[in-house]
């Protein structure tokens, strides 16, 4: 193992390109704080990077904007740490679960990833005055031949490009792995519309990264954070670290037994499912998919089925097709929300008494009574806790053996 210290981001690319030429096999570590290194893998080309800073989450990101399908897969579904991406994808890759070309857009998307983060780090000296970095060797007997592996110099522009429209965007001293929170509500009310309002409230809940906001809502990351720039500038909006995702990606795959035939959640064939006489039914709508994950993988595991919808226009239509036991309505949704969709679902004679459940990042009082008005049946607050859920499973649906 070599350490150096590294001066600019042409000292580091210099080093890289070198590698490179070198047909160099094994990693190269930035370093900048504990357990918080950024690696890029190299087998003769650079072939993976990977990153201390919410492995998880980059994880899921990828998989959910690139290759959704597979998140329900067994091999997908392990928690991977640093250069376990790498080797999980060659297990799909080898089974046939994914084609090359999958393989190498969610590794061109992971390598683009660390070096605009490499950049933004190296844009700010005073905050990390140790960064250094090493390389280690690894004997080329010791691993399988690389299956995409890209050039460093290809690479390293592309990150350049995308770090550079990030400054251009003004946006150099916010980093996309730090999540926004609404701070000021009431001031940020009175600036803006009720519309934009309600959805900075949704997005700015503290909860998720840009990077997680963005996947989630299959935008361009500049997009979706440059507006909620003015408003960070007023400190009417924080930036907040958070911790990796601590659940398990394990998305519910619920199978019809009459016809075997798959049914995903979040993608549900309305005219095909037929929900089981064993099982409760539970519904969650929200336009969140990491959310809708975080409570079906909960539902699941307490024994009941569970489908989710993410178009608030399409759940009246869903519900009626399923006709579920138990309905989770997530109150801040684009254009719709939680309310009106409550108000709908009362109106219709075969849900007047199905528990709807309102899902919110608040828990305020106003909103509580609202709810009730609406016929809500009751009310939880984000992050979504297994407790919270397992005891309103339990007390709406008595025969659930929990």
């Amino acid at each position: 193992m070599k350490t150096s210290q590294i001066l600019t981001t042409d000292d580091l690319i210099q080093q890289i390109i070198s590698r490179a030429r070198e047909q160099f096999t094994g990693w190269l570590d930035l370093g900048f704080a504990e357990d918080k290194n950024l690696r890029l893998y190299f087998y003769g080309g650079l072939i993976y990077s990977g990153s201390g800073i919410h492995p998880l989450r980059s994880w899921y990101r990828l998989l959910s904007r690139n290759s959704p399908e597979l998140i329900e897969d067994p091999i997908a579904q392990k928690l991977p740490k640093q250069d376990g991406n790498y080797r999980l994808l060659t297990q799909l890759l080898k089974q046939e679960k994914i084609s090359q070309e999958q393989m190498g857009e969610i590794i061109e998307s992971t390598i683009l990833e660390i070096i605009f983060d490499i950049f933004q780090l190296l844009a700010q000296p005073n905050s990390y005055p140790e960064l250094g970095f090493n390389y280690s060797w690894i004997s080329q007997t010791n691993i399988d031949s690389p299956l995409v592996a890209f050039h460093p110099e290809e690479m390293w522009r592309q990150g350049m490009q995308l770090w550079e429209t990030w400054q251009r965007g003004g946006l150099a001293e916010i980093s996309p792995n730090l999540a926004p929170k609404v701070l000021q509500e009431s001031e940020l009310q009175r600036q803006t519309s009720e519309l934009i309002y309600r959805n900075l409230l949704s997005l700015a809940d503290g909860n998720l990264t840009f990077r997680d906001l963005a996947a989630k809502s299959n935008r361009n990351l500049l997009i979706m954070t440059q507006p909620m720039l003015p408003y960070i500038r007023q400190e009417l909006i924080g930036l907040i670290p958070v911790d990796d995702l601590n659940i398990s990606i394990n998305l519910p795959v619920y199978i019809n037994k009459t016809k075997e035939k798959k049914i995903e959640v979040g993608n549900l064939d309305n005219s095909d499912y037929q929900p089981s006489s064993i099982s409760p039914l539970v519904a969650c709508i929200d336009d969140s998919r990491i959310d809708n994950i975080a409570i079906s993988h909960i539902i699941a595991n307490a024994g009941c089925q569970c489908i989710t919808i993410q178009d608030g226009y399409e759940a009246i239509s869903t519900l009626l097709s399923h006709k579920p036991d138990l309905i989770f309505l997530d109150l801040i949704m684009p254009i719709t929300n939680g309310f009106e969709i409550c108000a709908q679902i009362r109106r219709i004679p075969v849900f007047k008494d199905t528990p709807v459940i309102i899902v919110t990042g608040k828990n305020g009082a106003i909103d509580r009574t609202r709810a009730k008005i609406v016929g809500a049946s009751g009310f939880i607050t984000k992050p979504i806790k297994q407790e919270e859920v397992l005891k309103i499973l339990k007390h709406h649906l008595p025969l659930l053996k929990i």
